[in-house]
């Protein structure tokens, strides 16, 4: 078979588009880890809200986010401005989302399930605005290169900026918050100090993006679930995007259960932030090292390769009873190089499907990124959801703050398995979808995503 000779490929784009591009997955990285790490424990064990009920709060939003951003998708490929398509809602969930983030931890004294009922409508007008930032932001890669490579290197810097993100929100959010003795002012002054970032990591990526070129493909004119149907009748994309939905469920199940496993089962909540250090540090080091591997091997290879290393690293995590502390540090390396590749080739593959779309131009990055990153938010929400069910199932007693609740012998067996052993398993059936993925680079058509515009 012959392979497809590109025709003469633009310069690549500037490094600081790169950067600034990458640096927005700060702002959906803080907003996507602290509630997954943080919000189910601060519902538990701060506001006395049962685990069932706290699951259904971390859900029902991503539910209604699950609805709402194809909408947001097509209204960004519809859209017709001198930014582009994609700058301005991006703008829109900037000035939006920061102030909504920090509402959710700024509410009135309330207990059970009144408190549940604030939360949960600060967390379903938070998730939309996150969305009208994500779902432009990730449609840009596949518009704005027609570099198969180029893809890789723009979430390459998107994986990085992961990194960053999972420190501020895994690492230093826990730490911010355990700073005052009162821990509903420590939440306070967590989600205050969380929005400034990403307030500044979303202008920053707005204006810093603005040098890129602006794709102008006929938009698409059909009604959603049209679209919906075509979106899926992508063969690439439908078989990539339940391989991203388990990798992505096996990371919300973990990370939502590091404090719990830390101040249950290891007797000591500091080491939620020195588990989180050992991941993130390997997770930003190793992107570079996996977008090299994916040069050698393609990208789906590359992406299966990471899915068994996460796996592995959780299996570790299952023995901390064992090992204790050193095993735990080293299971969570094993973790972080993981969860790298498992962050970047996914996107990167994404960004592929976006440019082998439809035979006739028509554009229609912003349904599919749209479905995508909602697919994922809810993904990890049924990570989060899976961990509250253990915790329900295995008896898990919640605790308002300031309350000291001993767990028992079958809770904490309980959140153990649920936070290292059913997130590994999830991971390796990420593997079966991976099989059917046949996207390379020979096969993508390289005039797809031809740039438009440079921009000013």
């Amino acid at each position: 078979m012959s392979a497809v000779i590109d025709p003469v490929r633009p310069a690549p784009l500037p490094r600081s588009v790169h950067a600034w591009y990458g640096s927005g997955a700060v702002a959906t990285g803080v907003f996507n880890t602290v509630p997954g790490l943080l919000l189910l424990i601060y519902l538990t064990d701060t506001l006395a809200v049962s685990p069932a009920l706290a699951g259904v709060v971390i859900f029902l939003p991503k539910v209604i986010d699950l609805l709402v951003s194809p909408y947001i998708g097509i209204w960004s490929d519809r859209t017709r401005s001198s930014w582009g398509p994609r700058r301005p809602w991006m703008t829109a969930g900037a000035v939006t989302l920061p102030v909504l983030f920090a509402a959710i931890f700024f509410g009135p004294p309330l207990q059970g399930s009144a408190a549940a009922g604030y939360v949960v409508v600060l967390f379903v007008l938070a998730a939309l605005a996150s969305s009208m930032f994500q779902v432009p932001h990730a449609a840009m890669p596949g518009e704005i290169t027609t570099d198969y490579h180029e893809r890789s290197t723009f979430n390459t810097w998107r994986t990085a900026f992961v990194g960053l993100a999972l420190m501020l929100g895994g690492a230093f959010a826990p730490v911010l918050q355990s700073v005052p003795e009162d821990p509903v002012t420590g939440y306070r002054l967590m989600g205050l100090a969380m929005g400034v970032v990403i307030l500044v990591a979303m202008l920053g990526t707005v204006v810093g993006t603005r040098r890129a070129p602006r794709p102008s493909h006929p938009a698409r004119t059909e009604n959603l679930p049209r679209q919906l149907r075509s979106a899926f009748s992508h063969r690439h994309f439908r078989v990539l995007f339940p391989a991203n939905l388990l990798m992505a469920v096996a990371s919300g199940t973990m990370v939502a259960g590091v404090p719990y496993v830390t101040a249950n089962v290891m007797g000591e909540p500091a080491y939620t932030s020195v588990l989180m250090v050992c991941v993130l540090v390997p997770l930003m080091v190793s992107a570079p090292l996996w977008k090299r591997l994916s040069m050698r091997v393609d990208k789906r290879a590359a992406a299966g390769y990471a899915a068994i290393v996460f796996a592995l690293g959780g299996l570790g995590l299952l023995l901390i009873p064992v090992w204790g502390v050193p095993g735990a540090v080293s299971s969570s390396v094993l973790v972080g190089v993981g969860l790298s590749g498992t962050n970047l080739l996914p996107w990167s593959m994404l960004a592929d499907c976006l440019a082998t779309g439809d035979a006739s131009g028509r554009r229609q990055g912003g349904v599919l990124s749209g479905v995508w990153t909602s697919g994922e938010a809810m993904a990890q929400a049924v990570g989060t959801g899976l961990l509250s069910m253990c915790l329900a199932v295995s008896g898990y007693v919640e605790s308002g703050a300031g309350q000291v609740v001993e767990q028992s012998e079958d809770a904490l067996r309980g959140m153990l398995l649920g936070s290292t052993l059913l997130p590994a398993v999830v991971m390796l059936t990420c593997l079966v979808p991976l099989m059917f993925y046949r996207l390379t680079r020979d096969e993508v058509s390289v005039g797809a995503g031809e740039r438009v515009g440079t921009g000013a």
